[in-house]
């Protein structure tokens, strides 16, 4: 399928004269993909006695090779459940270890009750012709008292390849007035009053004193940070979202 360029306005930030025709942007077209694999008997009888891993990802076209083939290594990466061994390896090839990860336990604890699963998608989120910004959602089950779930980004350069960061968006002196935009949308978000305490009111930041994480990606709205179960509150609190409108960033933007 062909990604749609989504509002000139929006395309205009990411080329700094005018916005993309026709002719500029990137020759890029995408379909959508599942790759599975089951447990010994599959899972469609009872899930309760399975494990499975899904992905559901975009395999492009148009992409030069050696960016084709870094894209595949990133997401493969991101779907492996943070598993540092996983690196360099194929989603078959962690999916197999994922499956015969329950078949072993299986075979150790044969009366444990419950399945296994993992699920991710990933979406593009933004594609133009100088980012591709996908989003990575997880959720998972291997036993105990819930599942997990979490979200990634992962932007590049179509044309090049290389990483696509904030460094790459704004101008220099960008990360101070970010970080303001930052905490008062979370602030918003989670009704907390200009001058509270973070910590008090169940965030951990170093100095209670909030600061953007790494994992953020580039929507259509604005510059998503994501800050995942446990990363700066109890599980229990969920994830937090921190949306920023580019047309709060204008002046930042290069």
């Amino acid at each position: 399928m062909r990604y749609p360029i989504f509002l000139l306005a929006l395309s205009a930030f990411f080329c700094r004269c005018h916005p993309p025709t026709e002719e500029e942007r990137p020759e890029i077209n995408f379909a959508v993909k599942k790759f599975r694999v089951e447990s010994t008997g599959g899972c469609s009888a009872d899930t309760m006695h399975c494990a499975y891993y899904e992905v559901t990802y975009p395999e492009f076209a148009g992409l030069d090779t050696a960016v084709l083939a870094k894209l595949r290594r990133l997401i493969a990466a991101t779907v492996s459940m943070g598993n540092p061994e996983a690196d360099g390896k194929t989603m078959k090839q962690t999916g197999d270890t994922f499956i015969q990860s329950y078949q072993d336990f299986k075979n150790d604890i044969p009366e444990s009750a419950g399945g296994w699963y993992y699920a991710a998608e990933v979406k593009v989120e933004t594609l133009v012709d100088t980012l591709l910004s996908l989003s990575v959602q997880e959720a998972y089950f291997t036993g105990g008292a819930h599942g997990g779930h979490g979200t990634y980004f992962i932007n590049i350069s179509p044309k090049t390849g290389a990483a696509f960061t904030l460094d790459t968006f704004f101008k220099t002196g960008y990360y101070e007035p970010l970080t303001k935009l930052g905490e008062k949308v979370f602030r918003q978000v989670k009704a907390i009053p200009d001058t509270a305490s973070l910590d008090d009111n169940g965030f951990e930041f170093p100095d209670d004193a909030f600061q953007l994480n790494t994992n953020y990606g580039f929507k259509k709205e604005g510059i998503v940070f994501y800050y995942n179960s446990y990363e700066i509150a109890p599980y229990a609190a969920g994830p937090t979202e921190v949306m920023i409108p580019y047309e709060l960033l204008v002046n930042w933007i290069r």
